[in-house]
């Protein structure tokens, strides 16, 4: 039978695609103690994010590093594991209301966005207050990471499967994604869809490639299926002091990965802001002030304060818009690219016209799990006309543009 937590991945890497079966041999058992790790692949993430107090734009790059797909299948199953086994934790400590992120908790980010600022309302006059950890998966101390999981296992020391699990996380080494495009056999070989490795890494080392290996006492990649569960693990004792801290004042306390939200009485803020820095201290973690954002909510406040994608208001909330900005790049490509396709099609004689299905499905709100889908759910949750009106815009810009492509 297949295991709850196998999923089949088909992108290139050092290894060809593994099936049910290894996952059921996993599943039932089988040791990974002589297992070879493959190095990750790594490329950069250019996020683009509008400023609006700034009026300009950034990118902000995000690291991201994927493994093979034996050692992926290895992950998944311990990260499964892992995460049985948080949830417990947090069952038992009053924590599955605070810790977000990485679970399946039946609710999306508008959900707990909406939670937000109805706690924000009806605790009026308060102070809402966002921070954010710095570089949270490049500083996570291994030392620590190692201890909170024998305390989680329930363990004095590691098992060898284990052991081997976190190390390979741990001391990780990576191959530049940009490295194998440029080179001369890798390259197509990443581009093509035949399931066969991408390279061996004799090959790999033979071709001059480097593999870079983490020197570092500290930090994880993020990408990896276990990374998100190592990061909830991490965080354990944070959450635990300060979900306790803010239920003695009354307070909400929440976290999504590295975004932190409090929302509390003006009263108690300087209590909470010295506990929570002494708890990401304790961490060896870091929060800059320059990106904490302090919103005051009061009888005749306009102040808005941004989570999980959601400008946040008394009144009402709207979505980001850079995440708008976002889905209109992404329909202008998607745009372009099946007017080259349909015309290279209609130009050799395999079609007589454009099609526009798949183009339909992505950014019409029918019947499909979309962005135009979500936005209309995050209008429903808010109950926000101005969200209604934002993703009406959209889709009316989209279905313009696809209305244009098939004339």
């Amino acid at each position: 039978m297949r295991p709850a937590w196998f999923t089949k991945r088909g992108y290139k890497h050092f290894d060809a695609p593994v099936g049910e079966r290894y996952a059921s041999d996993l599943e039932a058992g089988a040791s990974i103690r002589n297992h070879s790790w493959s190095p990750l692949i790594h490329y950069e993430k250019r996020l683009k994010r509008y400023k609006p107090n700034d009026a300009q734009t950034v990118y902000k790059v995000r690291p991201i590093m994927y493994a093979s797909h034996r050692d992926a299948c290895i992950l998944s199953k311990f990260a499964f594991e892992l995460t049985r086994r948080l949830d417990d934790f947090y069952e038992r400590e009053g924590l599955t209301s605070h810790v977000i992120g990485y679970r399946r908790l039946g609710k999306s980010n508008y959900d707990f966005s909406a939670d937000a600022q109805k706690f924000a309302k009806a605790n009026a006059p308060c102070v809402v207050l966002c921070f954010d950890v710095s570089g949270f998966f490049d500083h996570l101390d291994h030392r620590l990471l190692k201890d909170q999981l024998k305390n989680l296992l329930g363990t004095a020391e590691l098992s060898d499967d284990w052991y081997r699990v976190f190390r390979h996380v741990t001391r990780y080494h990576y191959v530049s994604r940009d490295a194998l495009a440029a080179h001369p056999d890798f390259g197509p070989r990443l581009k093509s869809r035949k399931p066969e490795p991408l390279a061996s890494i004799a090959q790999v080392k033979a071709a001059g490639i480097a593999i870079t290996p983490n020197p570092n006492a500290y930090g994880i990649p993020q990408g990896t299926p276990i990374s998100s569960a190592f990061s909830n693990l991490y965080m354990i004792d944070l959450d635990r002091v300060m979900a306790s801290l803010c239920r003695s004042y009354g307070a909400l306390y929440q976290r999504y990965s590295d975004d932190i939200l409090v929302i509390c009485k003006p009263e108690h803020e300087a209590d909470i802001r010295v506990a929570l820095l002494a708890a990401i201290a304790q961490a060896k973690l870091e929060i800059k002030d320059e990106k904490t954002e302090r919103a005051l909510f009061g009888a005749k406040s306009d102040a808005v304060f941004q989570y999980l994608g959601f400008n946040v208001t008394q009144t009402g909330a709207t979505i980001r818009p850079s995440s708008l900005a976002r889905q209109w790049r992404k329909l202008k490509y998607s745009i372009k690219k099946t007017r080259k396709i349909g015309e290279l099609a209609i130009a050799e004689g395999r079609a007589d016209k454009i099609y526009t299905k798949r183009l339909r499905r992505r950014f019409y709100p029918v019947g499909v799990r979309n962005f135009s889908a979500y936005a209309r759910r995050a209008a429903t949750a808010f109950g926000s006309k101005s969200i209604a009106r934002q993703v009406k815009r959209l889709e009316r810009r989209a279905d313009e543009a696809i209305r244009d492509l098939k004339t």
